[in-house]
Order: structure tokens, then sequence, then C-alpha cells
């Protein structure tokens, strides 16, 4: 007894010191927090798995101001001068803990690769997500477009002259179609069956890599990661690598197709490349599955979230439609390169990533070895330190009525050229569909403005965008929208 006594005292003084010094004594300590997360990680680890973290952040900031200390090690900025100062540098690198992978998964991807890694992986993937290649890829985004066109009119005869939709949903069977087509030339038949595919779960994915995230600071509770995870998710996982598998291996054995697409790109970085600079099967499958997620959510994303608003504001939506309506006689002359010189729907779009900003991860970041200067402030070796897309983006400093969606604020050319607003990221680690993204964007918005009328549906009730939680993206609600075509 005398000894539990003994360990427990102990123990109970290891951390009255430790919160002490991380409180007082800490290289960090002159920073501003709240105090029970300098102390402890679970106050963070909590909100984060809570789905509540980037709005707490945020809340955070607005208290403390543009520097927060989020816990011992961890610094997070509301400062557009760390944009550069963090995301530019080569040498800061993801904490250890947020280079997470699945189970039984050696194979990195561009989201967990180490430096090195990821500089190899990234220029294979550079010439598949050119603009020169993004605008072959046209022809074959389209074709799945007039296929969304096509089920939306059929249910709207079906139904007499118009139908409610949820356009979350539809949105996400365009983009998982397209996504696949581009990665390997086969979608996976969403729009033909009007059903999901079991990647379109993947947001219980971000779940699991959040929750493996939160394991990695208890090394202990890491080690049980393998016994505590239920099968059923294990089985999951293993459905999507045999997938994903067997359409590598089949785009592989069929040789040439009817338009460039990803997996072609890589083919041809391997044959040219030297040994150090060739990706494995292994690595070309996880980039690839990294590739169809970014490539699907982010973008069901930012249509959900324009939708959301531009319902809520009558305003805007007549602007937004008679500007693309005047612009086109017809559906045929609705181009990519058309769609980017119309000045109010691109606008919209830039006031989308910055209220619906599809990746609120803090994009975490280490200091090196040798130290760094963010913001003007010099920090020690290992500090993890981030910005929030969320409170960057919603913050008054950066933004006049920053809860408002104002698509009027990106058509003065001061106001574009703001120094806060990386809605795909900055620096070697950026996103690098984003080229792809803005096509997908303009041409599918334009399409649908242009051939029918949207409205929230008869006793309906359009919630607040914000109200949802977030896990790494937005869990996005269903959004049910009444449409009827245009009469011309």
């Amino acid at each position: 007894m005398a000894l539990l006594i003994g360990a427990l005292v102990a123990l109970v003084l290891y951390y009255t010191i430790k919160a002490f010094y991380n409180l007082y004594l800490h290289p960090l300590a002159r920073y501003p927090g709240p105090k029970l997360w300098i102390v402890s990680r679970i106050p963070y680890l909590v909100s984060m798995n809570s789905g509540k973290l980037p709005f707490r952040i945020k809340e955070l900031h607005d208290q403390y101001g543009p520097v927060v200390r989020l816990s011992a090690d961890e610094l997070s900025f509301n400062d557009p001068c760390a944009w550069k100062d963090v995301y530019n540098r080569r040498d800061m690198l993801r904490p250890p803990r947020w280079g997470v992978r699945p189970p039984g998964v050696s194979a990195h991807s561009v989201i967990s690769a180490p430096a090195r890694d990821h500089a190899r992986f990234r220029k294979a993937l550079n010439p598949g997500f050119s603009e020169k290649a993004t605008r072959s890829y046209e022809p074959a985004i389209r074709t799945y477009f007039e296929k969304l066109l096509a089920r939306l009119d059929s249910a709207v005869t079906r139904d007499g002259n118009s139908t409610v939709i949820d356009i979350v949903y539809w949105a996400n069977l365009t983009t998982f179609d397209v996504i696949g087509e581009l990665v390997w030339s086969k979608g996976y038949n969403c729009l033909e069956t009007g059903a999901g595919h079991a990647f379109m779960g993947v947001l219980l994915h971000f779940q699991a890599f959040l929750a493996g995230a939160t394991l990695k600071y208890y090394p202990w509770l890491h080690a049980c990661l393998a016994y505590i995870t239920p099968k059923s998710a294990f089985r999951l996982l293993e459905d999507i690598f045999k997938d994903t598998h067997h359409r590598i291996e089949n785009r592989l054995l069929s040789g040439r197709t009817s338009h460039a697409d990803i997996v072609g790109y890589l083919q041809a970085h391997n044959k040219t490349a030297t040994v150090n600079e060739t990706l494995s099967f292994d690595e070309i499958e996880q980039n690839l599955l990294a590739i169809i997620v970014g490539g699907s959510k982010t973008l069901t994303t930012i249509f959900s979230g324009l939708f959301h608003h531009i319902l809520a504001d009558n305003v805007v939506y007549q602007k937004l439609t008679r500007e693309v309506r005047s612009s086109f006689s017809s559906s045929d002359d609705i181009t990519a390169s058309a769609c980017a010189t119309l000045p109010y729907l691109n606008a919209a779009i830039e006031e989308t990533l910055r209220m619906c900003a599809p990746i609120l991860d803090a994009l975490r970041r280490q200091v090196p070895a040798s130290g760094a200067t963010i913001a003007g402030l010099t920090l020690p070796a290992h500090t993890t330190v981030s910005v929030s897309c969320y409170t960057m983006f919603k913050s008054s400093r950066h933004f006049e009525n920053p809860e408002s969606f104002e698509p009027e604020r990106w058509l003065e050319k001061e106001k574009k050229d703001n120094a806060a607003f990386y809605p795909f990221g900055l620096g070697p680690h950026n996103c690098l569909g984003q080229p792809l993204a803005r096509l997908e964007m303009r041409v599918l918005l334009a399409l649908l403005l242009h051939r029918y009328e949207f409205k929230v549906p008869r006793g309906g009730v359009l919630r607040k965008w914000d109200e949802q939680k977030i896990y790494w993206t937005w869990a996005k609600e269903p959004l049910m929208v009444e449409i009827r075509r245009v009469e011309r």
C-alpha cells in the first residue's frame, strides 16, 4: 500500500511540476492561450474529435489575438505573414504524429510523405495536373456533367414541373465519377445507378485519421490501435484498397485510353525517371487514393456551399443567374475558357472558398532543428505552428463583414490580392489540383444555373452553414433544393 501511495504522490508531483514548467518556464510561455490547453492536450483533442476545433481556434484568436498557444509546444497564427513564413519553407514538415497512414500500409502518399518522398511524388504527379493537362480533360469531364443534367431533367419530367433533390448527394456522385475517369479512365457508375460507392463514406476515414493522430499523442494507446479498431472498419478499408488495386491493374493492362489520365502520366514518368525517382506500385496506389478523396469531397463542399449561400441571398442569386444566362445562348457555349471570363461567377466561387474553405485542417508544420522566424517571431526547434483557414478567412482583421457572403468583395482589384487568402494552401505542399478544381467549379455551376431555377422547397429550412461539424473537411448535411427548368 505504501508503495502505491508513493507512486501516486510521485505521479501527481511530476504532472504538477510539468504543468508549472509549461505555463511559466517553457520557451513559449510568453505567448497567450487557454491555460488548460497548455497544461494538457486533452481539451484540444476532444475539440478536434468532436468536429469543433476550427471554430474553437477562431474563438481563441478573437480572445487572445493573432498568435495563440494551443498547447505546450504549438502556436496558431492569424497573421498573413505566417502563410509564406511557414509554408514556403521546404524544411517545415508535418509533425511526425500527423504523418498517419492507414493500418497495415507502409507506402506514403503526398499527404503523409516526408520531404524527399513528397518532392518525388510531386514531380511525378505535377504533369497530370498542369494547365495543359487540365484543358485536355474537359471533354471527359463534360460527359459526366451531361449525365448529371440528364438525370435531373428526368427527375423534373417525372415529378411534373419541378423536383426536389439533395444537391450534396448529386454533387458527390458527379465528382466521384469525374475523378475516377480522370485518374484511371473509368468512373464509378454513380450517375448511372444513382447510388454511391464505398468511397463515399470517406468522411468516416477523415474521422479515423483524426483519431489515429490523437492516439499518437499517447504511444501506449497507439500501440493498441489494431486491437481496439472495429473489424468492420478494417473490412471497409480492405474493400477500398482491393477496389483501387484492381482498377489500377486493369488500367495498366488496358494500354491506350480514349483520353489522357493520371495513371498514364505516372506510367510516362516511371519510364523516363531514374531508379531513385520512380514510384512503386504501392506508392502509386496510395497517391491515387489521396487524389480520389481530394478531387471529390472538396469539390462537393464548394458546390454545396455556393448553393447554400446563394439560396440564402436572392440578390446574389439573381446577379449570378443573370450573368450566366445573358452570357450563353445555349449550354453548348458553356466552356471552361468562356466561364473563366465571367466576373461575378468567379467572384462567387472565391467567396465560397472563403466562407466554406474545403480544407479546414490547421495545416500543421514543425519548426526544424535550426529554429525559424514566423511573422517576425523567433521560435525554438520542434515547435508546431499552423495557420487556420477558418480563422484567417473569417477574421475582421483581413475581411470587412467577414460573416457575410459578398462576392462583390472580389470584384475590386485591391481586394483580390488579399495576402490572407490561400484557399488551396501555399508552397511545395499546396493543392496540386487547383486548375482542375476551378475548371470543374466554373463549368458545372454555369451549366446548372443556365438550365435550372433553384429555391428552398416549400416548408424547407436553410440551416446555417457553420452549424455543421468539421472533421478535416466539412461534415456536410443534406441540402434539399427545388429545381425547375428555366423557361425560354
